[in-house]
């Protein structure tokens, strides 16, 4: 609280004259003394007492990335033969056209059917938070929701985290050995564009990858990539397709929003390993293993752990997921590399 300022009026602080008294011989303030004149005599016993800081009783999280990269793992083990550490997958190709007339009087040759396998294994994550009971029977807030609320915000981004991780990789091994490499398109130097989106959807065509649910690719950009390509104002740009299309007043450029642009449904999100690397996708991307016995599941669950102590005074709550996640088809998945900043103005 800033000093006050002014000085004793003439009648304050006066002799006794009885039997009047100065009408400001005492007073009892709130405090602190620097916001007081010097006279008349200040105790602040009583407002140092009672005059004290309030506290907002709601309790407000960081700042939070949205959490998507778990949804486009489209692959899920539904039919297993049995539990086990890992999931294995396997593929087998189709047969060459046979486009050459038959001979009448020669029977056909056979035939080889050639296929590989991909094993995609599950480890154990979670963790957990454990109070006191002190804590609980003198904290001013309930602890308990609170520590249940971040407890259950960490496992969602930590699922994230994994599902994201694994689009990350160079390349998948096959159980045969053999492997696929990850496409990376752009380079460091390149801000997202409309021919980068042009190239990542024609690899994805011309490797006969379906599209998503609703016909379209998807596409993951950090918003220094959605600025990137939201600059862009050649006739050939975002800016001015938009524009046209969607008419001068209350398009997309007013709003911010990208959309569907060049066949690629474009999300962006500040949950990318690098503001420099989009992830466009088709289906069959991803894969994400989990156990089906009693208890386990596609979701991390809520672990609310026993009181064992002799006095019962530590209480723990945790989460714990048993799941793994791996690129599925190599060819399903194209990275962009660009710039990991904004465009600068021209």
């Amino acid at each position: 609280m800033p000093a006050g300022t002014g000085t004793p009026g003439s009648n304050q602080n006066g002799p006794l004259a009885a039997p009047y008294l100065s009408p400001g011989e005492i007073v009892t303030a709130a405090g602190p003394l620097s916001n007081n004149a010097p006279a008349p005599i200040v105790d602040i016993t009583l407002g140092s007492q009672f005059v004290t800081k309030a506290y907002d009783l709601a309790i407000y999280p960081a700042l939070r990335p949205e959490l998507i990269f778990d949804q486009f793992a489209t692959v899920r083990a539904t039919r297993l033969t049995h539990r086990g550490a890992s999931v294995r997958f396997s593929f087998v190709d189709d047969i060459s056209e046979q486009v050459t007339p038959l001979l009448e009087n020669i029977d056909v040759d056979s035939v080889s059917m050639s296929s590989k396998a991909l094993s995609v294994g599950m480890d154990e994550y979670g963790t957990a938070v454990t109070t006191t009971n002190l804590l609980r029977g003198t904290s001013m807030v309930p602890i308990d929701p609170l520590v249940a609320e971040r407890v259950g915000y960490n496992a969602g981004i930590s699922i994230d985290t994994l599902a994201r991780q694994a689009l990350d990789v160079a390349s998948i091994t096959y159980d045969d050995a053999s492997t696929d490499t990850i496409t990376e398109i752009g380079s460091n130097t390149d801000y997202l564009n409309s021919y980068l989106l042009q190239e990542a959807v024609a690899t994805l065509q011309s490797n006969n990858v379906r599209p998503m649910r609703g016909g379209n690719y998807v596409a993951v950009v950090s918003p220094y990539q959605a600025q990137q390509l939201k600059w862009d104002t050649t006739d050939t740009g975002w800016r001015y397709v938009t524009s046209r299309n969607e008419g001068a007043a209350g398009n997309s450029i007013f709003q911010g929003e990208i959309g569907t642009y060049e066949g690629v449904r474009i999300i962006v999100n500040n949950h990318l390993t690098s503001n420099g690397m989009a992830y466009v996708m088709g289906a069959e991307a991803l894969a994400k293993t989990y156990s089906d016995a009693p208890g386990f599941g596609p979701n991390p669950r809520v672990v609310v752990s026993p009181v064992v102590d002799k006095l019962r005074r530590f209480a723990s709550i945790g989460w714990y997921h048993l799941v793994g996640y791996s690129v599925f088809r190599a060819d399903a998945l194209i990275r962009i590399e660009t710039a990991a900043t904004l465009k600068p103005a021209a």
